[in-house]
């Protein structure tokens, strides 16, 4: 474990020396790392575009099913390991560590978040490692976008380690593979399609809802729990 961390730190480090050199870079950076539209936007669109093609339309609608399913799932382990495991600090809150932060990147980010694994890296790769069924040029092209785009920014600001992203990718990959070969998701596809043919105004505006909460990797819902769960703490004391 400690040879890991220093492989962590030595990586980081690396990495760490292009920051604070160009306001431009680091401008850029932390726009692609902070603007859900950068990042996710594609893979937004993907979805819709595999839901309304003409050719294997059921197919389409099956995979859309499956990476939100895999989504649900990769989010849910890495939320549920961060929550059990003991907090790890994020480079930019690690006193001990020589970090230099990207100009205009705030050391209070993320502050009381655990950094380990990451939510960013387990939905990229989650929805990825699933459009690779559908095209797999296409999909390790999602998989390279998920590496660069969003995981790597991450990195470069300080907001994780390199083990922290490579722990949410390996979590997006493996709730892609569960959903596509472990769970019974026949069941599933069957009640999506009835719901759709059965309320299908009220199922597209939840549909829109549903995707939008996964680009923004359910933010508002998590706010929300947040603060119900602080209210509630506040009601019992």
């Amino acid at each position: 474990m400690e040879s890991l961390h220093r492989l962590d730190q030595t990586l980081l480090l690396w990495l760490n020396q292009f920051a604070g050199h160009s306001a431009a870079l680091d401008m850029a950076v932390r726009g692609i790392a902070n603007i859900y539209l950068v990042k996710l936007g594609l893979f937004s669109a993907a979805l819709w575009w595999l839901w309304f093609r003409r050719e294997d339309t059921q197919g389409g609608r099956r995979l859309v099913v499956d990476a939100i399913a895999a989504v649900v799932l990769a989010v849910a382990a890495s939320i549920l390991i961060q929550a059990v495991m003991p907090a790890r600090p994020r480079p930019l809150h690690d006193a001990g560590l020589p970090f230099v932060p990207p100009i205009g990147q705030s050391r209070e980010a993320l502050k009381n978040w655990s950094s380990f694994p990451s939510d960013n890296a387990a939905l990229g790769f989650a929805l990825a490692a699933t459009f690779v069924r559908a095209s797999r040029p296409w999909g390790l092209l999602a998989c390279l976008w998920a590496a660069l785009v969003i995981s790597l920014p991450r990195v470069y600001l300080g907001l994780h380690y390199p083990g922290d992203v490579t722990g949410g990718a390996l979590l997006g990959i493996l709730g892609a593979v569960a959903v596509a070969r472990l769970l019974p998701m026949g069941g599933v596809h069957r009640l999506v399609a009835w719901i759709e043919e059965r309320w299908r105004p009220w199922f597209y505006g939840g549909a829109f809802l549903a995707i939008y909460e996964v680009m923004v990797l359910f933010e508002d819902v998590r706010r929300a729990a947040g603060g119900a769960s602080k209210l509630l703490h506040a009601l019992a004391g």
